[in-house]
């Protein structure tokens, strides 16, 4: 029997910090909701794929789509439509505990009519198995 296994953390990124439930992202591909959080709430879908998975590091390239609401930081404003993102992303497990660890990563952000720009920042998950 398979055993569920949910990835909890957070994402401080220069245009919002999220807040992200996934799969399991240790596995070949994995996916994640991402709550956006700030002056407006909004929410974020990720499908990813790790082209390099170690016991100790994993990196990842993505798809996501941005729903609702997002905020532009060279526009210093919020517009409420979609978007469209490419994570690229290093996962390091650098405890023994291999559930724990921290993100880095960028995307570039594609705006449609509004232009685009690249996001980045750090954060940490947990997975619970």
């Amino acid at each position: 029997m398979a055993k569920a296994q949910v990835s909890v953390g957070i994402n401080i990124q220069n245009s919002r910090n999220f807040i992200t439930v996934g799969t399991d992202t240790d596995k070949e591909l994995f996916g994640e909701a991402r709550l956006g959080l700030g002056r407006r709430t909004g929410l974020e879908l990720m499908g990813g794929y790790n082209f390099v998975r170690k016991s100790d590091v994993n990196v990842y390239v993505g798809a996501a789509l941005g729903l609702f609401d997002h905020y532009h930081p060279r526009r210093d404003r919020y517009y409420d439509d979609t978007y469209l993102a490419i994570p690229f992303g290093v996962f390091l497990k650098p405890f023994n505990d291999k559930k724990f660890g921290f993100v880095i990563e960028a995307a570039p952000v594609f705006y449609g009519e509004y232009g685009s720009y690249l996001r980045g920042g750090v954060g940490f998950k947990y997975t619970i198995r």
